[in-house]
């Protein structure tokens, strides 16, 4: 195939597992992209900080960001400049009303206040104590009223199997043109939802990416797994989706990997499809 000018890639159920690292294939094709002149950038559902930016060193890749994509799009941060540019923030009043019709149902709800550096959420259970273990936050609680005092980014709502159909049934009762909803994450009986702008997607980012330098997006490939990532893999010129994907994901990509990202999904694929030996 053609060679790319620009890659994006998820980082979690695409990359590596969530919190995970990168398999030896995976860690030697992102190195090679770089070495082959290829623009490489992250295109995540976190928010932009250290945490993210400092991805490479931490997989101990051979080179720096050179962009990287926040927020499911809302957030766009480009090394050549080092500006950290947002998109689409959702109004307080908004995250008010979201989370006032899910109060009925046992969810955890994260506001991003800064980042991963300040979080305000609804509770400290097992899964906010295993992310601030790994990304270092500071997090304190509140209710809705405190949740709601800033615009933000997204509302990150976390729940169990067992309240997916009345949350679904009550997202339904409660659409609106201000907001738009995508599932993130789904392992076991784990469940998380994202709120935003409806204007936001990792592919919006990614095109103005391209725009700033005037990059065509057949030159551009992209990889990801869920929902979120259907922006992005359409947006792209060609996109691969992982074998773990989502349907409606796998449905807009021009491939989709033959192995897992537990099993090197994206390594595979570039050495077997993308490289020229």
């Amino acid at each position: 195939m053609k060679q790319m000018k620009v890659v994006a890639s998820d980082i979690d159920g695409t990359l590596a597992l969530k919190g995970g690292n990168l398999k030896p294939l995976t860690k030697a094709g992102l190195n090679r992209l770089h070495e082959e002149g290829v623009l490489f950038g992250l295109a995540s559902g976190r928010p932009i900080d250290h945490v993210v930016l400092d991805s490479p060193k931490q997989w101990g890749l051979d080179f720096d960001l050179d962009f990287a994509i926040g927020m499911n799009g809302g957030e766009l941060y480009d090394a050549k400049t080092g500006k950290l540019e947002k998109y689409y923030l959702l109004p307080s009043e908004e995250i008010r009303k979201i989370l006032t019709f899910l109060k009925p149902f046992d969810i955890n709800a994260i506001i991003y206040v800064n980042a991963y550096e300040e979080i305000r959420c609804l509770r400290i259970d097992d899964f906010m104590k295993d992310s601030m273990k790994r990304n270092h936050s500071h997090v304190t609680t509140g209710d809705i009223d405190y949740l709601a005092e800033f615009p933000t980014g997204k509302i990150e709502v976390q729940f169990k199997e067992k309240e997916l159909e009345g949350i679904l049934k009550a997202i339904e009762e409660n659409r609106s043109d201000a907001w738009s909803y995508v599932q993130t994450f789904h392992f076991g009986p784990q469940y998380t939802f994202e709120f935003q702008d409806p204007h936001v997607n990792k592919g919006v980012a990614l095109k103005e990416y391209a725009r700033k330098y005037d990059i065509d997006l057949s030159d551009v490939m992209a990889f990801g797994d869920q929902k979120n990532d259907i922006g992005l893999l359409d947006a792209a010129g060609f996109g691969v989706c992982l074998l773990n994907g989502a349907d409606e994901s796998k449905a807009v990509s021009q491939a989709i990997t033959e192995y897992d990202v537990e099993h090197d999904g994206v390594g595979h694929w570039l050495y077997d499809h993308y490289f020229k030996d």
